[in-house]
């Protein structure tokens, strides 16, 4: 490696010999280092499964410092593998800081219904401007839509054998708004519609036409109400990614 470097006439770099050492950044631990070189060389592998998330952090550190794709998709999947047990707030500041999209995307869509009360000041200083401000307003406009299904049940279908329209459909809007209506807004756990819904179905409903109460709650179970919901956070969370993260070109990225 080091002769093909001479034969380039390029200045010597960094490990070249003694008096041109490889610096390593003081955040970086030997293990980190370790698995740095296995990779990139491919001949050696320390057990990444059980690395920590302080050293793949190193590991994305080196990655960016000697722009190597193969460290940097290494470490993204193994980030990736163990997401589910970091904080999304955590995920996401490292997502901004070593430019990783689909990471930022996962982590946004998981903050999404977390209480803003539950954060603490820490975790404030971990995002910027532009990523609290969408997500304050993503927030604002997903609970006004759940204010509003809470407050309007889906339109009656009556089934061909209901005898009286009229009650079927008032008792339908009060058994929604005492049930679906009750466990969306519920001031101190408002529930997810998936759980409102296995809630909901077990609920008396009063003079509803038997027929129409089973058409009414197949139709309640599809989850279309809620569809505008999982399509705004999806949406949003791809715009801002493509707004805020331009992810590291290589050149063997070129089609050829």
């Amino acid at each position: 490696m080091f002769a093909a470097q001479d034969s380039t006439g390029l200045p010597q770099t960094d490990g070249h010999s003694d008096e041109k050492p490889i610096i390593v950044p003081d955040q970086v631990s030997d293990l980190g280092f370790e698995l740095f070189l296995s990779v990139c060389y491919n001949k050696w592998r320390p057990d990444t499964s059980q690395a920590s998330e302080t050293t793949l952090l190193q590991l994305l550190e080196l990655s960016r410092m000697y722009e190597s794709k193969d460290v940097r998709e290494h470490a993204i999947k193994q980030l990736a593998s163990r997401r589910y047990t970091i904080k999304p707030i955590t995920l996401i500041s490292i997502a901004l800081k070593y430019h990783i999209k689909d990471i930022f995307c996962y982590a946004f869509r998981r903050l999404i219904p977390k209480p803003i009360n539950e954060l603490n000041h820490a975790d404030y200083e971990l995002l910027t401007v532009p990523v609290w401000m969408t997500l304050l307003r993503v927030k604002e406009r997903l609970e006004l839509h759940r204010r509003i299904v809470a407050c309007e049940p889906p339109p009656m279908v009556h089934s061909p054998c209901c005898q009286d329209h009229k009650r079927c459909v008032d008792d339908w809007r009060q058994v929604w708004w005492n049930g679906m209506g009750r466990y969306l807004l519920d001031g101190r756990s408002p529930q997810p519609y998936n759980s409102a819904v296995k809630q909901f179905e077990g609920l008396s409903y009063g003079s509803v036409d038997p027929e129409c109460w089973r058409v009414m709650l197949a139709l309640v179970k599809e989850g279309k109400a809620f569809q505008h919901e999982d399509d705004l956070i999806y949406r949003t969370a791809r715009g801002l990614a493509e707004y805020l993260i331009h992810e590291p070109f290589f050149g063997d990225d070129i089609d050829m």
